[in-house]
């Protein structure tokens, strides 16, 4: 455990799991005929003193494992991005709490990432769940694809392969983890998925509660402003700021020929709850704008900071594209033989003796 290991497997755990000894003598077959030396990270998130030291008593011998425990339960999401942040490994991945996949297929995620990508996520097919998961799944992958351009089919799968920069360099915090891909490919980095193989579905079925729509709406339009609007807040400020104070000058400019021209008979302006909610929308909008002026401020100055970009490769001083050519190297002078040096003259001196 103390060399640096070639991959870390990241399993986020909530409750205690059947399958764990399945799961890490499966897996940890597979490493080992890749040749890897790897270690297991097991974020046990808020699981209680007894289900964590029975978890831990299941744990087969010979298997590296190292797990990291929290005091109470925050999600899975934060179980990840923590286990991301002490993973060690040149790779890491995490897998699902279950046997959900075929572990023999964790071969194609590692193979895509020796060879071109830096993130690879699983594409469960086919899906084997029922199809009202299924059509949801569906409409909530296109949704995020048309919104963010990263046309990924099962963003929700467990399977998720990445490189090391890529938990060095993308911000991986709270429920941002889940979009990690989504994030890695703004930042320039190479995504891509894979096909595995679908076992079993555990988990709710057809209709889940509200507040699971709700959450994940949000998470829709907040992924929309941080690969959209973050570099560039005033794109949205301002359109939003501008729209509003356009829609109350009009309202409001309305009103005013309405009271000068007689066109209704409600023409006075006074006590008019239309004038109020014209110069609301006014206001709105100018507080809106600045808003988005304070915020371009702001990612202005500390821009030389941060980066949006990941460097393939950084070329040495003078061999860019456009560097002048290099100076033909200047040829050796011949070496004078010995019997004919002339000794140096001496400046200042006295003259030589007769």
């Amino acid at each position: 455990m103390s060399a640096t290991p070639d991959l870390t497997a990241v399993l986020a755990i909530s409750d205690e799991v059947p399958d764990l000894e399945e799961i890490l003598k499966q897996y940890g077959a597979e490493f080992r005929e890749r040749g890897l030396l790897y270690e297991w990270l097991l974020v046990l998130d808020g699981l209680s003193e007894a289900k964590a030291a029975r978890l831990k008593s299941r744990v087969p011998a010979g298997e590296p494992v190292r797990t990291l425990q929290f005091n109470q339960a925050f999600g899975e999401e934060h179980s990840l991005a923590s286990g991301y942040r002490e993973a060690r490994g040149r790779y890491v991945v995490t897998l699902p709490s279950y046997l959900q996949l075929d572990p023999g297929d964790i071969h194609l995620v590692l193979s895509a990432l020796a060879e071109h990508s830096d993130v690879v996520v699983g594409w469960r097919v086919p899906r084997v769940d029922p199809w009202m998961n299924r059509l949801q799944s569906w409409a909530y992958n296109r949704a995020m694809g048309a919104f963010t351009g990263v046309p990924l089919h099962d963003l929700n799968c467990g399977l998720v392969g990445m490189r090391r920069p890529v938990i060095d360099e993308v911000l991986v915090e709270g429920n941002v983890s889940r979009f990690l891909p989504i994030l890695a490919h703004r930042q320039g980095f190479r995504v891509a998925e894979v096909r595995v193989r679908h076992l079993r579905e555990r988990g709710r079925q057809g209709f889940f509660g509200v507040g699971v729509y709700v959450r994940r709406l949000l998470d829709v339009v907040a992924l929309l402003f941080i690969t959209r609007f973050t570099r560039k807040p005033l794109r949205f400020f301002g359109a939003a700021g501008g729209i509003a104070v356009l829609a109350g000058l009009l309202l409001c400019g309305y009103l005013v020929l309405d009271a000068t021209m007689g066109w209704s008979h409600t023409g006075s302006l006074r006590n008019s709850t239309a004038l109020v909610f014209g110069v609301a929308l006014v206001v709105i909008g100018i507080n809106t704008f600045s808003i988005g002026l304070v915020a371009e401020i702001i990612i202005f100055t500390t821009a030389r900071n941060t980066r949006e970009y990941t460097v393939e490769r950084e070329l040495p001083p003078g061999r860019g594209p456009h560097a002048p050519p290099p100076a033909a190297p200047e040829a050796p002078r011949p070496a004078e033989p010995a019997g004919e040096r002339q000794p140096a003259e001496r400046g200042g001196g006295r003259g030589a003796a007769s």
